[in-house]
């Protein structure tokens, strides 16, 4: 049994896809919507509905397939320095930790 892992730009793919239909879904509905209460315009009632569905499907579609090739993972591994320069840059970063109140009111802990 393998292991297919699929690449970006099947990932890119499968995003435009995915959106598009959605978009073009979602399209129809507004165009519908539109159409039934403002009229149809110059186009008719398939060109407006058309319009809104391909205009709606390529925007949310192209988002989508951004969306999805930034979330895809990374199968590399990371190496020694990799883990190192990490640690390094979150001990920089690292903040004291509070203290308590009886630092604040003196010794006696009284106000």
């Amino acid at each position: 049994m393998s292991h297919y892992e699929p690449s970006l730009w099947d990932k890119a793919k499968m995003g435009l896809l995915m959106g598009g239909s959605v978009g073009a879904c979602l399209g129809c509905l507004i165009g519908f919507y539109t159409t039934m209460k403002v009229g149809p315009g110059p186009r008719g009632y398939l060109g407006t509905i058309g319009q809104y569905a391909l205009g709606s499907g390529a925007s949310f579609g192209f988002f989508m397939m951004i969306g999805s090739c930034i979330r895809s993972d990374d199968d590399r591994r990371l190496t020694a320095e990799d883990r190192a320069t990490l640690r390094a840059g979150m001990e920089r970063w690292k903040t004291q930790a509070p203290r308590p109140a009886a630092y604040y009111l003196g010794s006696s802990g009284r106000v």
